[in-house]
């Protein structure tokens, strides 16, 4: 079960004894999902922590960002290690979750880790010019200690104009932290709105198809001429024949 333990949530979980395919699935169908503690200051060991409680946690905390106390119990004794989620598996197809990564971190330590980026306001350009805006990093990368890690980084953009770029440089760092992304990397930019074409351009534009016209059968008239003119052909080579002859 997760609770909060020093201002921290905690979240439970039980050493994995077992392994194997057939092992893991049956688990998965208990309502467990396998993972694995590692880091510098433990020894890598594998863990189940229940689903449901998982899940409750993550949409507790909009995503897998932040400190959290996993409890692992070991022969009936519990212990308390502070961990990030690192990563998360989910089945392709049904989306559930099917193993998850925790790493043990050193609370006096500096880390680097990556945080959601938002956006707020309405640009002007966008808002009295029709502009629009293009958001293209959606996270950003920041070193800091682990209890000062920020849920989030959120920058205005009220007052950008059409043909404005926002960069990383142009953010403001939280307390305690520093943001280690390429400072020159794009943001976002508002652009111009993209002009749609008349109805009448685009009908002009569109190539027609070149059109195969089938030979015309010859009609019997000009068939039966035709013969006649062969059969006219045939003496007259073999009167020249003679003549060659003689």
């Amino acid at each position: 079960m997760s609770t909060r333990s020093a201002g921290r949530p905690q979240l439970g979980a039980k050493l994995r004894t077992i392994a194997g395919t057939r092992a893991v699935r049956r688990l998965r169908r208990e309502g467990f999902v396998p993972g694995i503690l590692y880091g510098k200051s433990v020894k890598a060991a594998p863990v189940l922590v229940s689903r449901q409680e998982l899940i409750k946690f993550l949409h507790a905390r909009a995503g897998d960002h932040g400190l959290l106390t996993l409890r692992v119990e070991i022969n009936g004794k519990a212990a308390e290690h502070a961990v990030l989620i690192k990563h998360v598996e989910h089945d392709p197809v049904s989306g559930d979750i099917r193993h998850i990564d925790f790493q043990a971190i050193v609370l006096t330590e500096r880390i680097r880790i990556k945080v959601p980026l938002v956006l707020t306001g309405e640009p002007v350009g966008v808002k009295q010019d029709g502009g629009v805006l293009e958001h293209f990093l959606r996270e950003v990368e920041v070193e800091c200690l682990p209890t000062d890690i920020p849920k989030q980084i959120e920058h205005d953009v009220s007052a950008m104009k059409i043909g404005d770029t926002l960069h990383v440089r142009d953010l403001a760092a939280p307390t305690g932290a520093r943001i280690t992304t390429d400072p020159e990397s794009g943001v976002a930019s508002v652009l111009v709105p993209k002009e749609e074409k008349p109805a009448e351009a685009v009908a002009e534009a569109v190539t027609e198809p070149e059109v195969i016209r089938e030979k015309k059968p010859e009609t019997e008239e000009a068939a039966a001429e035709g013969k006649e003119e062969k059969k006219a052909e045939k003496p007259e080579k073999k009167d020249e024949k003679k003549k060659e002859e003689k």
